[in-house]
């Protein structure tokens, strides 16, 4: 008779609800949910989806290294995902504007922060060196707007550019300048897809 009490009691616990307890994910780059970001998640959940998919696969082998350095310089971990909307973790990246690498630095960015681009090496391919240029260049960026949105509007458009909208427009707010059409499209909608990424991935 305790066998068989026993034998019902498991019958019962393997009927019962699993109960997890599951944490919300944290973010250290500023999230914001908008009509402009709720686009761009369905998109990568749908037309986009395959190429998510592998952005996310290869991130397995850079995530580690890059989440990393940013911790070690005291920087939001999830730029991460700047890279992965920057080339989808593809060392050999190449943008029609000549953009090169995971981080895709144009080649006076690139020999500014210490990159040697010539007609034998370029290292914006070199993933560890392309990764640290591109950390002191998001901590110089961050000290110029104090914002992390503007940190990467100005990643993909130009610092110069994005200070003198600011003076112009007399706003610091990215979602102000990008309501005001005053950024480039594809700037627009940089950041939306960098938030989008980050919330999906997480």
């Amino acid at each position: 008779r305790p066998t068989l009490r026993k034998f019902r009691k498991f019958r019962r616990d393997l009927k019962a609800p699993i109960r997890q307890q599951y944490s919300p994910p944290v973010f250290d780059f500023p999230v914001t949910y908008n009509n402009q970001v709720k686009s761009w998640i369905k998109y990568f959940q749908t037309r986009g989806r395959h190429s998510f998919k592998r952005w996310l696969e290869r991130s397995a082998r850079y995530a580690p290294y890059i989440q990393n350095q940013l911790e070690k310089h005291n920087l939001p971990q999830d730029l991460l995902y700047v890279a992965m909307i920057e080339s989808g973790f593809v060392a050999k990246a190449k943008s029609h504007a000549g953009a090169v690498g995971i981080w895709q630095f144009i080649k006076p960015t690139a020999r500014r922060y210490g990159l040697k681009v010539d007609w034998w090496v370029d290292e914006r391919r070199n993933f560890t060196k392309a990764t640290s240029a591109a950390i002191r260049y998001k901590k110089d960026l961050y000290k110029m707007f104090h914002s992390w949105h503007l940190v990467s509007a100005s990643y993909n458009t130009g610092e110069n550019r994005v200070k003198r909208l600011i003076k112009k427009h007399k706003t610091n707010n990215f979602w102000e300048m990008a309501a005001l059409k005053v950024l480039p499209k594809e700037t627009i909608n940089y950041v939306p897809k960098i938030i989008a990424a980050t919330l999906i991935a997480k």
